[in-house]
């Protein structure tokens, strides 16, 4: 009995900590980065040949990626990301040695640029669902992302920035389509003409 009063406090006390930081910086918040992600430089090639997927091969990849990533991890986090029809980040973190397992919902968006942007629609903590910002600025300072990641916990975006992604030296990649719920994604190689 004592253990859960003492969880309803500590959750009760994150609440009370949480909404308030989250009411003052949804008044000050402003659209400059999103605005900056995508009207990034692009890069100038010709495009050579295009790429077909499914949500099925691509969260193949993502897995071997992440596998790959997370090799000598903090036993205290770890996280999976899967294509749905949106995509998902689901895993757990220790919080006073007890597991907490959150599950992030975002929709993705193609930019002009041929990058994508993950959007956050919603996030679960255990059974809570909660604003992203504070979920996605633990996973920014605790996991090793590739650089071409860009978490920014303030808009609860991620960004994907394809065309930096290191392929081979003289190419690159550009997202044409990633529609997840009728499993249409494309992308665009390019050789690099500059």
């Amino acid at each position: 009995m004592k253990l859960r009063w003492k969880s309803a406090f500590f959750i009760l006390l994150t609440i009370m900590i949480i909404v308030p930081v989250i009411v003052v910086s949804l008044i000050f918040v402003n659209n400059n980065d999103l605005d900056k992600a995508s009207k990034q430089e692009p890069k100038q090639g010709k495009p050579i040949f295009n790429i077909e997927s499914s949500k099925e091969q691509l969260n193949f990849l993502i897995s071997e990626q992440l596998t790959d990533l997370k090799s000598g991890r903090n036993s205290k986090f770890d996280y999976d990301v899967k294509l749905k029809d949106t995509v998902q980040v689901s895993g757990y973190f220790t919080f006073f040695s007890n597991q907490v397992d959150f599950t992030m919902d975002f929709e993705p968006q193609v930019l002009d640029n041929g990058n994508l942007i993950l959007k956050e629609e919603s996030i679960k903590l255990g059974a809570l669902k909660l604003p992203g910002e504070k979920i996605l600025e633990f996973i920014k300072g605790s996991t090793k992302l590739p650089p071409w990641v860009e978490i920014n916990d303030n808009e609860e975006t991620i960004l994907v920035k394809l065309t930096e992604y290191k392929f081979q030296d003289q190419l690159f990649l550009k997202a044409e389509s990633f529609d997840l719920e009728k499993d249409d994604i494309r992308f665009k190689v390019y050789y690099i003409t500059e």
